[in-house]
This record gives structure tokens, sequence and C-alpha cells, in this order.
């Protein structure tokens, strides 16, 4: 058995790594240069085919990785079918590697379904929207169209495995797919511990400091892209409750910040609320704050929850993220059933703003996410993309 594991994981292979975008700043994208470069430095041959412009896209994924830049066209319904179009014909001329994409395209042999299941994305979206939304939701091109590319890919013969990035991705595709648990593999995402690390006190006072905090001054903290489905809303209505009218709200996140100043400002915020717009790198922000909140709708797994908890920072989220699964309620942070349910919210953040510095808590937050480890990740995407070569 010791001699397999070692022929599994020095089998070589090349690698065909589909994503549109690499020069995104999301988690799916750090996701992507994560498994390129560290498949490459396994010593497999990669190429990532992308949608980007190629020397923008070569630099982030650096020498050891190939790059084809695949042509699209047209708005993002149009560019969606193109990408999966024209990725294929590139495929096709250059045989011999195992397709292995993060995009919802045609016949890959595995999938990493790292955005989640977009059949039950809209299914738990669509109470949120007005009856004229949810209207549009059903007739929508763009969707239909992601929905179609989603039933033929796990419908595909060619598929020979899928890897999700939480049980409850998993679910989700057994439930609307059928595919039998077996082919789908639960392999979490990585975590830089480097990056992603609690700091002592008398640090994080001089960060505080240098980022215009007082030093006993407690923080909420939210962060991500796409306000909307994260629930933004849903928080600034809960922090509008908080007893202790002196607690801060920052915002973390590239997106339309209008509609919630004007929230805001009904609900009578002031100063304090402060949105610092998207940031290179959000570690000093889960450092200092007291707790992160994301009453998110839909979360395949959100990597902001991981980066926090790393951290040492207590998180609330809902049962709709997977990295709700990291999450021992009363101990690192809370998990709601709700997202609109502002009341629970509210009285999740007061626990958290009164415990949150406790080192017994920011200890069960950073040792939730301890065996996170990006060499990991690699070695069991390996794992699953050698099978198929077998």
């Amino acid at each position: 058995m010791v001699i397999l594991a070692v022929l599994v994981v020095n089998f070589f292979m090349k690698i065909a790594l589909l994503r549109q975008r690499v020069a995104a700043p999301g988690g799916a994208e750090a996701t992507l240069i994560n498994l390129a470069q560290g498949l490459a430095g396994a010593g497999q041959e990669v190429t990532v085919y992308g949608t980007d412009p190629e020397a923008e896209a070569q630099r982030l994924l650096g020498p050891g990785v190939r790059y084809v830049p695949v042509p699209i066209r047209g708005g993002k319904t149009v560019r969606v079918l193109t990408y999966a179009l024209n990725a294929r014909q590139l495929l096709r001329q250059a045989p011999g590697q195992v397709v292995f994409s993060l995009e919802r395209v045609l016949s890959p042999q595995v999938y990493r379904a790292g955005d989640g299941c977009h059949r039950e994305y809209l299914r738990r979206r669509g109470p949120y929207l007005s009856p004229l939304a949810r209207l549009a939701q059903r007739l929508s091109l763009f969707h239909g169209v992601v929905l179609e590319l989603e039933k033929r890919l796990f419908t595909a013969p060619a598929l020979s495995g899928v890897i999700a990035n939480s049980r409850q991705v998993q679910r989700e595709i057994m439930e609307h797919y059928g595919l039998a648990p077996e082919k789908i593999r639960v392999i979490y995402n990585g975590l830089d511990h480097r990056q992603f690390r609690p700091l002592e006190e008398p640090e994080v006072a001089v960060l505080k400091a240098s980022l215009g905090l007082a030093g006993d001054a407690r923080v909420v903290l939210f962060v991500g892209y796409g306000f909307a489905r994260k629930g933004l809303a849903f928080l600034l209505e809960a922090f509008a409750g908080l007893k202790n009218p002196a607690n801060h709200l920052w915002v973390v996140g590239k997106g339309p910040i209008r509609r919630y100043q004007q929230l805001a400002q009904r609900l009578g915020l002031g100063g304090n609320l402060k949105f610092w717009g998207p940031q290179a790198d959000t570690a000093p922000f889960y450092q200092v704050a007291t707790v992160l909140a994301l009453p998110t709708i839909y979360d395949p797994c959100s990597n902001v929850v991981l980066e926090a908890l790393g951290c040492g920072c207590p998180v609330v989220t809902t049962g709709a993220n997977g990295a709700g699964e990291f999450i021992n309620p009363g101990a690192n942070g809370a998990v709601l059933a709700q997202p609109q349910d502002t009341a629970s919210l509210r009285l999740a953040l007061e626990e958290y703003l009164d415990r949150g510095r406790d080192p017994r808590v920011r200890q069960a937050a950073q040792g939730a996410v301890a065996h996170l480890d990006w060499g990991k990740t690699v070695s069991q995407t390996q794992e699953v993309l050698a099978a198929v070569c077998r």
C-alpha cells in the first residue's frame, strides 16, 4: 500500500486546468493559482486555459505554468458559452491532457465545484427576491445557460470525478444531479498560515493604531464581494440593534455601496460604519477584528471564513455556507439557520463582541483550520487526477 501511494504521487501527468479568470480578486482565482503552482511544483506539466491577457496571467501563474488564452466575445452569457466551446476546441488540438476544470464546461474528466451548485444557489436566492425579480431569474438567459452547462457536465460520460470544497456542496450535487457519493471527493481549500495567523495583543494594539482605531475599540468585520448575496443588508440591520453604540462595523470588499450607505443612514449608524473598499491584504483586518460576520445567502465554502479563523477571529455565518463546517457553536462562532434572522444575528454578535478577544475563543478559531494546508490540498487533488489517468 505504501508503494502504491508513492506511485500515485509520482505519476506524471499533462494537466489542462480550466478557469476563465486568473487575475480576478477572488477566492476561486487564488485557488486556481495555488493548484496550478502546486501541481507544477510536484512535477506535473500544467497548462491553464483562461481569458485574461497572456502577460498578466503568466505573471500571476509564474514560469512553471504554461498559459493558453481562450478567445471569448459578447456579454456574460455569450462569454460563458464561447469559453466552453473554444476551450473544447483548443483541447482537441492538444490531446493527451487530463482535463481538470474549475468552470462549468463541456466534458471535463475532473470537475472542481468551487463555485458550488448553481441550481441550489438559485433555489436559496429566490425567497429574497421580489416577485418581479423572481420572474426575471426564471426567464434569465444567463441562468438558463449556466444550468444547462451544469446539467451536461454532471451527466457527461467523460466525467470521472468531482471535487467538492465542502460536504455541503457534495450533498447538493448528489441531491440535484444524482451523482454517487463515491464519485465526489471533498477536498477543502488550503490556507497560508504564514499570512493568516493570530498576533500577540501588543502587535494588535500597534496595528489598530495604524488603522485609526482606539486600543479598546471593538470591530464587527465583513469581507466579501457581492454584497447582496453575502447578506450585508441583514448585517447592517442587526448591527443597528446592538446595545453598545460605540462598536464599529468595517466593510472590506468590492461592490456598489450607495444602497448600503443609504440604509445605514436610515438606521442611524453614522460614523460607526466604514467602507474600506477592496484590499490586497485582508489579514490585518481579521487580526484586529473582534468578530467576522458573514450572513450569506449562499457560499460553497467561503475562504473569508477560513482566513478569519486562521487569524484567531471568531465567525458568525449561516447554514448556507459550507465553511460553517469549521464553526463549533459556542466555541469559535455561530451558525445561523437563516441569513435574514437579524435578531439571532444580533445576539450572536453581542456574544462575540464580548468574548471575541478571549484567548480561548481565539485558540478555538485558529485550531479549527490548523490542518488546512495548500500542500495537502494539492496532494489530494493530484490523487484524484492520477486515478483518472490510471
